[in-house]
């Protein structure tokens, strides 16, 4: 169990990184649309799940879920 918290905690900035950079190439390729400050919104609230997680595991897990769907949603 705890390999798989501790590639957790590895894989969700490298995927918070990724998602950045889908954002940012969507800025570049196409007109740049309210969606996109709410997918920015979305990353921010990531960040605040995967900080938060560290204190309160349940919490901040299920934020970084819901971000994450918000963002593909999107």
């Amino acid at each position: 169990m705890r390999f798989l918290w501790a590639s957790l905690n590895l894989l969700l900035p490298v995927l918070v990184l990724f998602l950045a950079f889908a954002t940012w190439i969507g800025y570049i390729a196409e007109d740049i649309r309210v969606s996109y400050h709410y997918k920015w919104g979305a990353l921010l609230l990531f960040l605040v799940g995967y900080g938060l997680q560290f204190y309160k595991k349940t919490i901040g897990l299920v934020i970084v879920g819901l971000s994450l769907v918000i963002w593909f949603l999107l």
